[in-house]
C-alpha cells in the first residue's frame, strides 16, 4: 500500500489509541465529512490529523453523527434530489421497463451527474447478457459487436444514434462490481430496475466537491494505465486529484512503464487535448509520473543552462509547455493580424500535438552540454539530438505515422527561427531565407513560429511579450509565411525542365533540380514574377557557371 502523502503534523490525537494505526478509508471519509460539514474547524482536525484504524473510524462516525447529522442531512437532500432527477431524467427507453438487475454504470453516470452528455453507455448485468443485449439492439435498431475476450464477455450494441456497452457484473454483486472501479466518480451505478442510485465509495460527494479519488489503492495496482488516466480526468473535468491518490501514484509512478505505449498514448493525447492542461501536466511532474513516462526527461531536472535561461531545462521544458498553450488557446486575442493563415493552416486543431513537442523539445540537451573554458554553456545541435529521442519515444508510444512526422519536424527546427533572428538582426536575412524556411517546414511553419514563441517566453519567470523583440519577429514571420501561401496559390511555376532543354541545351542531371529551385524560390519571394525574368536569371546563373 502506498504511504500517505504527507505526514501527520499534529499529536493531539496521538495519545488515544483510537487513533493510531493510519487507515486511509478512515481518512477519506473524514475529510468528507469536513465538507459536508462546511469544513468545520473540528472536522478539518479529523482530516488532517486523524490516524486511524476501524475503533477509530466508527468512533470518530458516532461523534460526528451527534454533533452534525442533522446538517449534514438537511445539505445533501436537495442536492442529491437534483443529481439523481438528472440521472431519471436520461433517455433511457431502450432499457425494458421493470427489468432488475440491470445498471447504468462508469463514465455515464458520472457525466449525467456533472450535467454533461454522455460519449457511450455502459450497462452491467446480473442475468442473461446475450438476452438484454439483443432486447436493446432490437429497441435503438442496432447490431450486435462481440468484443469480449477469454473470461471477459463484452458485447457492444452499435446504431448510428447510441452505443451500448454491456458486460456481466463483476465480482457477483454490483457492489462488488463498484468497488473494483478506478475512481469513486466512476463507482456509482443507476439500478434500472428500481431508479436507485448505488454510491458505495462516496463518489458523488466527490464529484460535489470536483474531485478525483481513487477507489482503493488496489485500483492502481491492478491497472498502471489509471495513474495516467487520473490526470486525464483531472484535464478533462477540471477536477483536482486527492492528496491521497497523488501520494499513491508517487508511489506506484514506475508501474506505468509497464503499460503499452498505445494506452499511454491514448490517456496523454486527450490531457494534451483538454483546456487548460499545463497545471495538470505540473502535478504529473510533481507526483514523478511525468519522468515515469519520459525517463529520457530525467536528465533535464537540474540541468542549468546558459545566462539567457532563468530555469533548469525541466522547468523551461514546463513552462514552454503553459506558454505554447496559452497562445494557441488565446491566438486570435494575441496576434489578430494573423487569425487567417491560423484558420487556414488550422493552428487550433494542431494544439496537442504542440504542446506535446514542447515537452521534448530540449530533451537531447544534457547529452550535448558542454562549459566551454571561459564557463559559457552550450547545447550544440540540441535539436538534432532532440528530434532523434523524441523520434525513439514516438515509436515507443505508437504515434500515427502523421502525429510522428509532425512532432519529429517540430522538435527539429524548433530553433530555426531563433537563426533567422541572428541573421536578421544582423542584416544578413534575405527574402530567399525566409522562403528555404517555409520550404523546409512545410505546413508546420506557423506551428514552429508558435513554439519558438512559447520557448523563448518560457526563458524567464515574468516575460513581457510585448517587449521582446524576437515575439514581434515572429509575428512578421508569420505574415510572411501567409504570402508565401498566396503566392504558391495563385502565381503558377515560371519555367519547367522541358524549359532548361530545349532553350539552354541542358541535358536532365541534379543541376536541373538546383536550377528549378532556386527560381522557385524567387517566385516564392516575389523577387521574380514572369516567365522571361525566370529565363533571364536562369542565362546569367548559366554563365557565371561558365565563367
Amino acid at each position: 500500500m502506498a504511504p500517505p502523502f504527507h505526514p501527520v503534523h499534529d499529536k493531539r490525537f496521538m495519545q488515544n489509541s483510537a487513533f493510531r494505526n493510519a487507515n486511509q478509508f478512515g481518512c477519506r471519509f473524514s475529510e468528507k465529512l469536513a465538507c459536508l460539514c462546511d469544513r468545520s474547524l473540528f472536522l478539518n482536525d479529523l482530516a488532517r490529523w486523524a490516524d486511524l484504524n476501524f475503533l477509530g473510524w466508527y468512533t470518530m462516525c458516532l461523534i460526528v453523527s451527534s454533533r452534525f447529522g442533522d446538517k449534514m442531512k438537511d445539505q445533501q437532500a436537495p442536492m442529491v434530489e437534483i443529481e439523481t432527477d438528472r440521472l431519471r431524467e436520461f433517455h433511457l427507453d431502450f432499457i425494458p421497463k421493470g427489468t432488475m438487475g440491470i445498471y447504468l454504470v462508469g463514465g455515464a453516470v458520472r457525466d449525467i451527474l456533472l450535467g454533461r452528455v454522455p460519449r457511450d453507455v455502459d450497462i452491467v448485468v446480473l442475468g442473461d447478457l446475450f438476452h438484454t443485449a439483443k432486447t436493446i439492439a432490437k429497441q435503438i435498431n442496432g447490431r450486435l459487436v462481440d468484443l469480449g475476450k477469454k473470461g471477459f464477455p463484452l458485447i457492444r450494441v452499435a446504431s448510428p444514434t447510441l452505443t451500448v456497452d454491456i458486460s456481466p457484473v463483476a465480482g457477483g454483486t454490483i457492489e462488488a462490481d463498484l468497488l473494483n472501479r478506478d475512481f469513486t466518480l466512476n463507482a456509482l451505478c443507476l439500478d434500472l430496475g428500481t431508479g436507485g442510485l448505488l454510491d458505495p465509495a462516496n463518489g458523488l460527494s466527490d464529484i460535489r466537491h470536483s474531485t478525483i479519488r481513487m477507489v482503493s489503492p488496489a485500483a492502481l495496482v491492478n491497472d498502471p494505465a489509471r495513474l495516467v488516466r487520473a490526470f486525464r480526468f483531472a484535464a478533462e473535468l477540471g477536477f483536482s486529484i486527492s492528496p491521497e491518490t497523488c501520494g499513491a501514484i508517487h508511489y506506484h509512478r514506475r508501474s506505468v512503464q509497464t503499460v503499452s505505449g498505445e494506452r499511454i498514448w491514448a490517456e496523454l493525447i486527450r490531457i494534451f487535448s483538454a483546456f487548460s492542461s499545463a497545471p495538470v501536466v505540473r502535478k504529473m511532474a510533481q507526483t514523478g509520473l511525468l519522468t515515469a513516462i519520459f525517463p529520457e526527461l530525467e536528465p533535464a531536472v537540474g540541468c542549468i543552462q546558459n545566462r539567457y535561461h532563468q530555469f533548469d531545462v525541466f522547468d523551461h521544458t514546463l513552462a514552454a509547455y503553459g506558454h505554447v498553450e496559452a497562445l494557441v488557446e488565446n491566438f486570435a486575442a494575441h496576434f489578430p493580424a494573423l487569425s487567417r493563415i491560423a484558420e487556414k493552416t488550422d493552428l487550433i486543431s494542431c494544439g496537442p500535438l504542440l504542446k506535446y513537442s514542447a515537452l521534448l523539445h530540449d530533451v537531447g540537451k544534457p547529452a550535448t552540454r558542454t562549459t566551454d573554458s571561459d564557463g559559457r554553456i552550450r547545447f550544440t545541435e540540441h535539436d538534432k539530438k532532440s528530434a532523434e529521442i523524441a523520434g525513439l519515444i514516438n515509436q515507443r508510444l505508437k504515434l500515427s505515422a502523421h502525429q510522428h512526422k509532425t512532432t519529429k519536424s517540430i522538435v527539429r527546427y524548433h530553433i530555426r527561427p531563433l537563426f533567422l533572428f541572428v541573421a536578421n538582426k544582423n542584416n544578413a536575412l534575405t527574402s530567399t531565407g525566409k522562403i528555404r524556411f517555409f520550404n523546409a517546414c512545410g505546413n508546420l511553419s506557423l506551428m514552429i513560429l508558435v513554439h519558438a514563441m512559447a520557448d523563448r517566453l518560457a526563458k524567464e519567470r515574468q516575460p513581457d511579450a510585448e517587449k521582446i523583440p524576437f515575439i514581434r519577429f515572429c509575428h512578421d514571420l508569420a505574415l510572411d509565411y501567409e504570402a508565401y501561401l498566396n503566392r504558391q496559390e495563385t502565381v503558377p511555376p515560371l519555367i519547367s525542365g522541358n524549359d532548361l532543354i530545349t532553350t539552354f541545351g541542358l541535358f536532365p542531371s541534379p543541376l536541373f533540380k538546383t536550377i528549378l529551385g532556386q527560381v522557385d524560390e524567387a517566385r516564392l519571394a516575389g523577387t521574380l514574377t514572369t516567365r522571361s525574368q525566370a529565363l533571364s536569371w536562369v542565362q546569367q546563373y548559366l554563365e557565371r557557371l561558365s565563367a
